[in-house]
């Protein structure tokens, strides 16, 4: 290699650091930016949307602040769903409802109220059927159910209204009254048959009192408030409805032309009517009208028995009496009849034009079911829930404001249930409603001593049946 002279080094020196310094003077390229990627915003989970339903309930005064209550405990559980309620009088009831169902405006569920043909409705087509809905909840769910409520509302093999509470029979007693004249209480076990028909009278009669000694009775042993036709033909041991017409739900006629409903229909009312004129120790309707003034005669200590349903007992109870409840008598000719053996079964129904069944249903079950439901129901009512484990709660909760203890309380109140074959007619036959007025009306004059029970049946029984017959035409059944 050919040697550079110092001077050649010195130019090539001066040259290389002259690039050097332009290369560290000149402008760096440019770099491309990179594209970021698109910021979306953050959506928000989207909100469940608010489903309204609407429940009808008859207008009272106990029930209007539970059924308050019950949509105030939903709304906590279920804040999505909301509830009203529409609350309409009794008497109004039915045709309200009858005019929204056909303007496509009816509640989405069907409480307590009107003149109960919850049957009617279902042949109406205006009720859904819950028999997929019961199945969906599994085979627990209907056994915790008492059977009595399941039965009475299962028509042609659909189950048509869900039974959320069960209201027994029974003779309601102010115990005071007894403990005052010195008479021992009746059975609370229905199993006990020396509580017979004539053991009432026997027992109302040492309850029966001129207390002021003006010649006029004022306080009376018992108040028969059951008074109809059917009640008293089975307490007889015969039933005014053929086994064909329970299945159905549809009564077509009275079985009268049997001679042995016949007897026990003419018999039975005749009893009652005993009862008022013959062993004076029921008030006739004058009187309960005007004893019934002051009170329920019951509360009042007017009466000292009344052989009725569990609402003789609902609502607030008088401090200064003690209340309790015993069997009803066995009735017809030294206990040769029956209990009667119902109950009243509270149903819902959902409405077939509802457009939220499922939400429907799982009000349905709330209030037969939940435990907080459950609890706001007995605070108001005394009814028994339609689940059987809730059944101690029952007692738990009511129970203190009876003159029972828990264990007399467990035998009158199961075997009330147990015993019960069916809840009352109006609830579970087409036209039992329908003819209620007339066979009402035609009885009046058995009450009142102006006409024997077989004088007024034998009127009776064409009008019914001729009713009957007119409402199967209306809904095209006959």
């Amino acid at each position: 290699m050919k040697k550079l002279s110092r001077r050649q080094f010195l130019q090539l020196s001066a040259v290389a650091a002259a690039g050097s310094l332009w290369a560290a003077c000149a402008p760096k390229a440019t770099e491309e930016p990179k594209e970021k990627p698109e910021e979306k915003p953050t959506e928000k989970p989207a909100e469940p949307e608010e489903i309204k339903l609407s429940i009808m309930w008859r207008t009272n005064p106990t029930e209007n602040p539970m059924v308050d209550d019950l949509i105030a405990k939903w709304g906590e559980k279920q804040p999505n769903i909301v509830v009203e309620s529409i609350v309409v009088p009794w008497d109004e009831y039915e045709p309200k409802l009858m005019t929204m169902y056909a303007g496509d405006i009816a509640p989405d569920i069907y409480g307590t109220g009107g003149t109960n043909p919850y049957i009617e409705r279902y042949f109406r087509g205006m009720v859904v059927e819950l028999d997929p809905y019961v199945e969906a909840e599994g085979a627990d769910f209907l056994e915790d159910l008492y059977p009595v409520g399941v039965k009475s509302y299962t028509k042609n093999g659909k189950l048509v209204a869900m039974t959320f509470a069960v209201l027994n029979a029974g003779v309601f007693m102010n115990a005071t009254r007894f403990d005052e004249a010195g008479v021992d209480y009746p059975p609370v076990s229905w199993e006990d048959d020396t509580w017979t028909w004539e053991a009432m009278i026997e027992t109302a009669k040492k309850l029966t009192l001129d207390t002021d000694g003006d010649g006029k009775t004022d306080r009376y042993g018992v108040n028969t408030g059951h008074w109809s036709p059917w009640t008293y033909t089975r307490l007889w041991g015969q039933d005014l409805v053929s086994d064909e017409d329970y299945a159905s739900g549809i009564c077509h006629k009275w079985q009268t032309d049997k001679p042995e409903v016949y007897d026990a229909l003419v018999e039975g009312l005749q009893a009652r009517a005993d009862a008022i004129h013959k062993h004076n120790v029921t008030p006739s309707p004058e009187t309960a009208q005007s004893l019934g003034q002051m009170g329920p005669m019951l509360k009042t200590g007017a009466v000292a028995m009344d052989f009725t349903g569990g609402w003789a007992i609902w609502g607030d109870l008088p401090e200064e009496f003690g209340f309790r409840a015993a069997a009803n008598p066995i009735g017809g000719v030294n206990g040769s009849g029956t209990r009667v053996k119902n109950t009243w079964a509270e149903p819902l129904q959902i409405c077939s034009k509802t457009a939220h069944p499922d939400e429907a249903w799982q009000w349905v079950k709330f209030m037969t079911v939940d435990k907080d439901a459950i609890a706001i129901e007995i605070k108001y009512r005394s009814m028994i829930p339609a689940a059987r484990s809730a059944f101690e709660a029952y007692v738990a909760e009511y129970g203190p404001r009876l003159a029972m203890n828990e264990e007399e309380q467990r035998t009158f109140y199961r075997e009330a249930i147990e015993q019960a074959e069916t809840t009352v007619p109006c609830h579970i036959l087409v036209g039992w409603a329908a003819a209620r007025d007339i066979f009402a009306g035609e009885m009046e004059p058995i009450w009142l001593g102006e006409k024997s029970a077989k004088e007024a049946v034998d009127e009776m029984i064409p009008k019914v049946n001729q009713r009957l017959e007119e409402n199967l035409k209306e809904l095209n059944l006959s």
